[in-house]
């Protein structure tokens, strides 16, 4: 049975064999209890990413240390169960030599159309008043080099966003909450304008935490520094490099930027100390939150009311 879409599998499938086209983007080498090696390897296509069993590692070494990283197969896999969600046991891996495909074609993506967003960020731009923060703007989000990597890169590796333009997708969510606080609140210009560019800063750091997809893992400086610190600090010295910068609204936007974790324990090293750091925090939350239900729940297999535990939230979901 051909698969399109890694998503279409389910419980239904349980116990029969499904051919799909995939992108391999990890393999862990482990030793089970008898000294018999095998592979813990993700797969994924646009749809779905899925953690799946290679059990004969040994006859399919060659192939593997054959091909690059993040390369396309074709797979026959058994459709298996593991604490109640579909799991998949590879029995056949062929690299793929059909019609050229782009991996991209393997990636997920954002939803949102590209122009659109693209067009979001310039109106949010737009709003503010003030020229040494569009100038920063200009010099950390709308530079070719910076916009290419903002715009595509995602906004988490696994929890929320954590797909093709995800970042992007999370800042305009982010920026279209505060909007709305901020109106409600009637915050000042000044209090919009830091808030605006906040919202765009707070993450944009992790274009040098996570590698470029479809990679998923953290590079050496997101391991050793976080997108929390490398954010503060390079917006830091960007604010310095712009001429006559306000002294106090690069206090604000820097704490802004180090506290939208809201909590030491969350990971910021300092709290939220203004109320437009504090809009950021809850607005980034809620962005996050959400999404990782809704994502959850899509990738749930079943007709259950609710969804298993979701980790990150400690809780299960309603469903219907």
């Amino acid at each position: 049975m051909f698969i399109k879409n890694l998503k279409e599998i389910s419980k239904e499938h349980l116990n029969s064999i499904i051919e799909a086209h995939v992108l391999l983007t990890d393999i862990k080498l482990k030793v089970s209890k008898n000294e018999k090696r095998y592979a813990d390897m993700v797969i994924q296509d646009r749809t779905k990413a899925m953690e799946v069993k290679l059990w004969d590692y040994d006859q399919y070494e060659r192939v593997l240390e054959s091909v690059g990283p993040n390369s396309v197969f074709n797979i026959r896999a058994m459709v298996g169960e593991y604490q109640g969600q579909v799991q998949l046991t590879i029995k056949e891996l062929v690299p793929y030599d059909g019609e050229e495909i782009s991996i991209k074609d393997f990636i997920p993506i954002s939803s949102w159309n590209y122009d659109s967003m693209i067009n979001g960020l310039k109106g949010f731009y737009e709003k503010v008043n003030s020229t040494h923060l569009k100038e920063l703007l200009n010099r950390m989000i709308f530079r070719d080099d910076y916009l290419e990597k903002f715009s595509t890169y995602p906004a988490a590796r696994k929890i929320h966003h954590n797909f093709y333009h995800g970042l992007m997708h999370h800042t305009l969510e982010i920026l279209t909450y505060a909007q709305m606080v901020g109106k409600l609140k009637k915050l000042t210009q000044i209090q919009m304008d830091r808030l605006i560019v906040i919202c765009m800063l707070h993450d944009w750091a992790k274009v040098m935490e996570y590698k470029e997809l479809p990679e998923l893992g953290f590079t050496d400086q997101g391991i050793m520094l976080g997108h929390i610190f490398l954010g503060g600090h390079y917006t830091l010295n960007t604010i310095n490099e712009i001429e006559d910068f306000p002294y106090e609204d690069k206090l604000v936007i820097i704490n802004g930027i180090l506290g939208h974790h809201g909590n030491l324990e969350w990971g910021s090293p300092v709290l939220p100390k203004t109320v437009e750091a504090q809009i950021l925090h809850h607005c980034d939350k809620m962005s996050g939150d959400v999404e990782s239900i809704l994502s959850f729940m899509g990738d749930q297999s079943d007709d259950e009311p609710f969804t298993n535990k979701l980790w990150n939230m400690g809780t299960e979901f309603y469903r219907k």
